[in-house]
């Protein structure tokens, strides 16, 4: 029996674990080819263009192998190796994309779980379902497991001890062949091994041909580290020296635990970030870099590869880098000295709080952050200049919600706020990253402000002491009974906003005169934040119900549905998206009622207040998502993909798919989406939306979109749309 191993992402690191698992079973293994530029020239194998390159090259290694018929595929779901993080969510859909990229039958992939974080009993039994589908018994199979953890943990063990590269050690101990220069690549180069660079990067970036041989090219000018010549306890206690280590995804570990042993111990002279275009974790990795980097005063170079990278440019870029740190090169014997930051404590008289703020939540978070609990600023609507704030701070590669939140972080400091509240916890996506990123960023421009990262109190035997504990800095202990009534009042305010704001979708794809009930909802949001008591609260939302009662609407009208999906914060918040679904219900000639689910309150029922009817629901969305995608990526990645399956049957027209440039969990749900569109015929636009985005484009794609719609209804001899 031949297993096909695609020479890509978790490969490169547990390839020695693959292939004694499986041929401990009695399979034969072989690999993919090495990438060339013929790969590249494939890789229009892959559905679509989001995905980062080391993701996109999946999809022609997976092509070659099943071109060569073998009998499986072996990719593995990494969801965590350890009860502190978890693997980028590339790595836990990229098994889901492949099966949707190919519509290639579930039997066919081998994919076993790996979530030793959340679900052990089901890594191990998905291991013995592995072997069972093979023909092997459970106690075959617990040998072939068992000598593979041991090999892998003595290959990772060994590697260190010799200092060899990852290449290196596959070829001596696994047999794999690597590639060899035989000559050199700069006939001109000058070894200097005083001259010591750390070149940091995943491995299946570092040692793919997207990479131009970087780390054997800097071989030839200096004596280069890598992260796989540091031994596992080394990491582990650089990691653990610091509070986010530990939290970080996986194989970002590797890379960030490196620069620290290497900064902390004076070990090089440079840092050297090599990353693919559009890497998530990348893009907050580079900040806690550039912190540590700068800190010991050791020049970073971070570079960036894709497809359309050239070589001439990355060698140039290198060489101007080497003669820099040649000339900076210090005697020997001599240390940096580090650079030292003059640290002024905040004086604080009295706290003054700021936050971000998303959507019509404004209203319900300005309830709990009252001026008879505590004194705060904003919270302040997303605007241009909003946006421009957050541009100059944000990482090139982060995703736009982090830029809109900063800005707004930006303008609540500049209005007088000392203390800024932000959400946190560390899971699958970045979300849970964006304070302590924050926090870096903003005083380093010259900020002077405390940051208080409010982490969910679930589960609660882990989080609910730390959750209360910064709601008591945040209010006085006499001041409990209040909060609890502004907390209550203020959870009331977000559910009947989202009611209002279904009402509103409804009538404003019937009305009679376009835009009554857009003014209608405007009003009843404006008296909903006025609003200081339940009574006052429930008068206002009955006042809404009886004007829009009295609105005259279309008869005889059965407007198209089209179904939000999507990042959270670019489905809920108007200025990301330009206000889509105002703009799509409003237009001229076609009648469409928008539907959202994906909202914070249904967030709160389902996470926080297990609402059963929530409970249900959810349940019913991963029974959908379950076919094309069965782990949780993180976000609202899982949810898009169910609430798409289900459109069809849920009279749903069409689905838009909202969500931010480089956000991780959509790009996986994306390339799944566009199979489940396919094979359900459902009408599906994708919007990824940053500060680049233009209104005007966004409303041609977006009547493009409902005129297909119409006619798709048309088709169909369904009188769908109210045409004027």
């Amino acid at each position: 029996m031949i297993i096909g191993i695609p020479r890509v992402l978790s490969s490169y690191y547990y390839l020695p674990f693959y292939k004694v698992f499986l041929e401990g079973l009695g399979c034969k293994t072989i690999l993919s080819s090495p990438t060339t530029a013929q790969t590249l020239e494939n890789l229009s194998v892959c559905p679509t263009d989001e995905p980062c390159i080391s993701v996109k090259l999946a999809f022609p290694h997976t092509r070659e192998l099943l071109d060569r018929s073998v009998d499986y595929l072996f990719m593995p779901t990494l969801v965590s190796k350890d009860r502190h993080s978890y693997y980028c969510p590339k790595h836990i859909g990229v098994p889901a994309m492949l099966r949707s990229g190919f519509d290639l039958p579930e039997k066919k992939i081998l994919s076993p779980l790996i979530n030793w974080r959340e679900d052990r009993k089901n890594t191990i039994r998905s291991f013995w379902e592995t072997g069972r589908r093979l023909g092997r018994s459970e106690s075959t199979v617990r040998k072939a497991l068992d000598k593979a953890l041991r090999f892998q943990d003595r290959f990772t063990r060994l590697t260190a001890k010799e200092r060899l590269t990852m290449p290196e050690a596959l070829e001596k101990w696994l047999g794999v062949k690597r590639f060899k220069r035989k000559r050199p690549f700069n006939p001109a180069a000058r070894l200097n091994q005083d001259l010591r660079i750390g070149v940091l990067g995943h491995s299946y970036v570092l040692y793919d041909y997207i990479a131009h041989n970087i780390v054997d090219r800097l071989r030839e000018h200096a004596t280069v580290y890598v992260s796989e010549m540091i031994p596992p306890q080394a990491l582990r206690e650089s990691l653990h020296r610091t509070a986010y280590g530990p939290s970080l995804w996986s194989f970002e570990q590797l890379i960030v635990g490196s620069a620290l042993h290497w900064l902390r111990r004076r070990r090089v002279d440079s840092l050297i970030l090599l990353g693919p275009f559009e890497c998530g974790p990348e893009a907050v990795i580079e900040v806690l870099l550039e912190k540590e980097a700068e800190k010991e005063g050791i020049p970073l170079l971070i570079l960036t590869v894709d497809e359309q990278s050239g070589e001439a440019g990355l060698v140039t870029r290198l060489e101007a880098f080497l003669d820099t740190v040649s000339l900076r090169q210090p005697r020997p014997g001599y240390r940096h000295e580090p650079v030292k930051q003059r640290i002024i404590p905040p004086h604080r008289e009295e706290r003054v709080l700021g936050f971000p703020n998303l959507g019509n939540l404004g209203a319900a978070l300005s309830t709990v952050f009252n001026k008879g609990l505590v004194r705060a600023v904003g919270p302040f609507p997303v605007t241009r200049q909003t946006v421009e704030l957050g541009e100059e701070l944000a990482p090139e590669f982060i995703c736009y919600p982090f830029a809109v939140t900063i800005g707004q972080m930006r303008q609540c400091l500049e209005a007088g706020a000392n203390t800024i509240i932000m959400v946190g916890g560390k899971g699958r996506c970045r979300l849970g990253w964006y304070a302590e990123l924050q926090k870096i960023m903003l005083q380093r421009t010259g900020y002077d402000f405390e940051m208080l990262t409010i982490d969910s109190p679930l589960p609660l035997r882990e989080n609910f002491a730390p959750f209360t504990q910064t709601l008591n800095s945040l209010f006085h202990p006499s001041l409990r009974g209040k909060l609890l009534q502004s907390v209550i009042l203020a959870l009331y305010k977000a559910a009947l906003a989202e009611r209002a704001e279904s009402i509103f979708f409804k009538l404003q794809a019937r009305e009679l005169n376009r835009g009554e009930a857009h003014r209608l909802f405007q009003q009843y949001l404006r008296q909903a934040a006025a609003a200081a008591t339940f009574s006052s609260l429930r008068k206002g939302y009955r006042s809404f119900l009886g004007r829009c009662s009295a609105l005259k609407l279309e008869r005889d009208c059965s407007p198209l549905r089209v179904r939000l999906i999507g990042e959270i914060y670019a489905v809920f918040e108007e200025h990301v998206n330009h206000e889509l679904a105002r703009t799509l219900g409003s237009l001229g000639d076609i009648r469409i009622e928008i539907q959202r689910e994906i909202t914070v309150m249904n967030w709160l029922r389902y996470n926080i207040f297990k609402s059963l009817p929530q409970l249900w629901r959810h349940g019913q969305i991963y029974r959908a998502a379950r076919p094309y995608l069965e782990e949780s990526v993180g976000g609202h990645g899982r949810d898009s993909v169910g609430l798409a399956a289900l459109a069809p049957r849920e009279g749903i027209d069409g689905v838009i798919h909202l969500w931010p440039f480089t956000c991780m969990p959509e790009i996986v749900a994306q390339s799944i989406l566009t199979a489940v569109a396919e094979k359900l015929s459902l009408p599906l636009l994708t919007v990824i939306v940053n500060e680049q985005t233009g209104r005007a484009g966004l409303k041609t794609r977006l009547e493009s979109f409902a005129h297909i719609l119409r006619d798709r209804s048309k088709a169909k001899g369904r009188t769908a749309a109210c045409i004027l």
